[in-house]
């Protein structure tokens, strides 16, 4: 089942993508559009979620510069656990497609390290280029 639109607008849903290096992200929607490789699928984007919320944590987080650590604890523990953590800058503006980077992982977590059924789920929804020295990014170019 598919993830609506109308669903999207008021929700902030965590969601998952890769980049061309391999590297692991985590993006907190804030009431924006999910791509629709993320949208197409509800049971994979929970498949995806539960494998993170559940994964044993690898290192510590690096808070991003001027991020409050309270409104940033569900993104180190993201971090914690290997991913780039990432939220929406303005909330609920879907026009708006940018990202603000909330937290690095210390020990980056890569595509190959997942189980195989989970690997194709999230190579789905690439970035290009590599996120390593990214502070922002834009969802649109996310295919």
């Amino acid at each position: 089942m598919s993830i609506p639109d109308h669903d999207q607008l008021d929700a902030d849903i965590d969601w998952f993508a890769t980049d061309a290096a391999g590297h692991v992200l985590h993006m907190a929607s804030g009431g924006g559009v999910l791509p629709a490789s993320v949208a197409a699928s509800q049971a994979d984007l929970l498949a995806l979620h539960q494998h993170f919320l559940t994964r044993l944590e690898t290192g510590a987080a690096q808070l991003a510069e001027g991020v409050d650590t309270a409104e940033a604890s569900g993104a180190a523990r993201y971090a914690r656990r290997g991913l780039f953590s990432f939220a929406k800058t303005n909330l609920h503006d879907r026009a708006d497609t940018r990202y603000q980077l909330l937290a690095r992982p210390s020990l980056p977590l890569r595509l190959a390290e997942l189980p195989p059924e989970l690997a194709p789920l999230l190579h789905r929804t690439q970035l290009p280029g590599s996120v390593a020295a990214l502070d922002q990014l834009d969802a649109a170019d996310i295919a």
